[in-house]
């Protein structure tokens, strides 16, 4: 990935992606929230679409947070019958249900935006394109199948044109910044080849919030009952869809908790372990099968976990970078159903573990 080769300017409101420095278009957080359309039109009453000769273009019972709106000084964005839709119309409800998201985007582009500066680093359309190919990569090993994939997810998430170039900039610079960060020395590769290639465990988890609960369902499965049904029904890890099946866990895997993967070492296949205590949480895992190592040697693999190992650290040092920049800007909500809109969403993620 091309890093400084364009110098990078004072961060003036976010510049369009065609110019030297690749931004969100035209969007920053003191300019404007919304796009031209939210813009007003002053030319008169002038619908963008053709009505009736003597029809009045009357907007569709737009109001604000701060009283009723004249649709003549606004130009329409849609038309239902002979009235105008006009942005003012929709703003508080567009606010309530993605405001606080917008916000936080943009709180993040004008950080991000700002620690390139500082570094001179600039994002190129090759570090774009990048950013897709890595998210295509993730969902499918078919160009066509992850493409298709890809389209779900962007409709799912409401990722339109905007929104997504916006996306894959903040990858892009996130990436950008980490990259002085990455230690990729022999003993991380060496690791990663034995969780790759070395030998694995299939388990079986239930995972519950209280020890009682623990003690009474470990008391179960000692009686006989099945792990997988118990999974299924008590368990509150995402795995209990699969009858407490995960993937097949490695020993050398820091993702795992240590505890469980010492609780794993010494437990025969077919046997379960006692009640593991994890944080807040405590665990009962079954041993199904060992999984012997699949003999590709570590040299013939190296260039797979150099990159392995690039991505893994990229992705935790991207997420870190990004909650600590994102607070950073000053941000100050005058719209009041914005506002509320941000309240709420905060209130949410301090709630969120």
């Amino acid at each position: 990935m091309a890093r400084g080769a364009v110098t990078c300017e004072s961060m003036p409101p976010l510049a369009d992606h065609r110019t030297r420095r690749l931004r969100l278009p035209g969007i920053t957080v003191l300019a404007a929230l919304w796009c031209g359309a939210c813009q007003t039109n002053h030319a008169g009453n002038v619908p963008t679409l053709r009505q009736e000769a003597g029809t009045p273009v009357r907007d569709a019972g737009a109001t604000t947070s701060s009283g009723p709106i004249t649709a003549v000084a606004e130009r329409p964005v849609a038309m239902m019958n002979n009235d105008a839709i006009t942005v003012s119309t929709m703003q508080d409800r567009l606010f309530e249900r993605a405001g606080a998201e917008i916000l936080r985007e943009l709180q993040l582009e004008l950080a991000l935006d700002e620690a390139l500066a500082e570094l001179d680093l600039d994002i190129q359309e090759q570090d774009i394109a990048h950013e897709e190919q890595l998210l295509l990569d993730r969902l499918s090993t078919d160009e066509d199948a992850a493409r298709e994939l890809l389209s779900q997810v962007r409709n799912n998430e409401g990722l339109g044109p905007v929104r997504y170039e916006a996306l894959l900039w903040r990858n892009a610079a996130l990436r950008a910044l980490v990259q002085d960060e990455l230690q990729l020395g022999e003993p991380l590769l060496r690791r990663l080849h034995g969780m790759r290639h070395g030998p694995r465990i299939s388990t079986r988890l239930i995972v519950v919030p209280t020890l009682q609960e623990a003690e009474e369902l470990h008391a179960r499965l000692l009686s006989g009952e099945a792990f997988d049904a118990l999974a299924s029904t008590r368990s509150i890890d995402s795995s209990r869809d699969r009858g407490g099946l995960v993937e097949p866990i490695s020993l050398e895997d820091p993702a795992w908790p240590a505890a469980l993967r010492t609780a794993l070492e010494s437990t025969p296949p077919g046997q379960m372990t006692d009640i593991v205590f994890l944080d807040d949480r405590f665990a009962i895992a079954q041993v199904d099968a060992l999984i012997p190592a699949d003999g590709v040697d570590y040299e013939a693999s190296r260039s797979e976990m150099l990159a392995l190992a690039r991505l893994t650290q990229e992705r935790l040092k991207m997420a870190d970078l990004a909650g600590r920049l994102g607070i950073k800007p000053n941000l100050q909500v005058l719209d009041p159903t914005l506002r509320q809109a941000w309240k709420v969403d905060e209130s949410r993620r301090q709630e969120s573990p």
